[in-house]
C-alpha cells in the first residue's frame, strides 16, 4: 500500500469510524427468538445434563426450566407480563439464576442489583424504572418492602403457581422488548438505565 492509499483508508476512517467495522451483511443470521427459546432450545437438546451447580445442589436443565416455569406462572398471575420490569436482589447462586430465567419466562425484564446495595438506591432506581415488584429471598423481604415496592419471594411465587406450563415466550413478547435493565452511577451520581434487549441478546 502506498502513502497515497494509507492516507485515503485514514481519511476514510476519520470521516466514517463504522466504515472500518463494516463487515459482510448477514441477515440470515438474525433470529426472531427471546432470551427464554435460546435457553429452552438447551432445555430440549439435553434435559438431563447439569445445568446448574453450587458443591451442595445440582440442577439439570429440565429441572432449572420446570422451577424457573412455576415461578414464571406465579408473576404471570401476579399480573407481570411483557413490557413489565421486575427488581432482583438475591445472593448469588442458584436461586438467583433461576428468577432471572422465570422473569424472562413471565416476559417480563430483570433489573439487578448487587446484595450490597443500599435499599435507597434500589426504590430510587425501581421507582425510575416503574418496576411492579421485586423478587428477593426470604430472609431480605423486610428490607425490600421499605422499596414500597411489591415483594415476592422464588418459593411463594412458584406456591402461587397453578398446574399451567407458561410458553418459552409469553404472548405478545417481541426481540425488541426489554430483557433486562441495568443502573449505572451516572455521571451526576444519580442512577441511569442501560435497557438491554432480546434482540441485542
Amino acid at each position: 500500500m502506498n502513502d497515497m492509499s494509507k492516507l485515503s483508508v485514514a481519511t476514510d476512517a476519520a470521516a466514517n469510524p463504522l466504515a472500518m467495522l463494516a463487515g459482510e451483511k448477514r441477515p440470515d443470521l438474525l433470529r426472531d427468538e427471546v432470551l427464554a427459546e435460546i435457553f429452552a432450545a438447551t432445555v430440549a437438546e439435553r434435559p438431563d445434563h447439569a445445568a446448574l451447580t453450587d458443591g451442595t445442589r445440582r440442577l439439570s436443565y429440565a429441572e432449572v426450566w420446570a422451577a424457573a416455569g412455576r415461578q414464571a406462572r406465579g408473576l404471570h398471575l401476579a399480573g407481570v407480563g411483557p413490557g413489565d420490569l421486575v427488581g432482583l436482589w438475591m445472593p448469588r447462586g442458584i436461586d438467583l439464576l433461576i428468577a432471572q430465567i422465570a422473569i424472562t419466562r413471565a416476559g417480563a425484564a430483570w433489573v439487578p442489583f448487587d446484595a450490597e446495595a443500599p435499599v435507597e438506591r434500589i426504590s430510587t432506581c425501581l421507582n425510575d424504572a416503574a418496576a411492579k415488584g421485586i423478587v428477593t429471598c426470604a430472609g431480605w423481604t423486610a428490607r425490600a418492602e421499605d422499596t414500597e415496592r411489591t415483594v415476592w419471594t422464588p418459593e411463594a411465587l412458584a406456591a402461587a403457581a397453578d398446574d399451567v406450563e407458561p410458553p418459552a415466550r409469553a404472548a405478545g413478547l417481541t426481540k425488541d422488548h426489554p430483557a433486562y435493565l441495568i443502573y449505572t452511577s451516572g455521571s451526576t451520581g444519580t442512577p441511569k438505565a442501560i435497557v438491554i434487549s432480546h434482540r441485542n441478546i
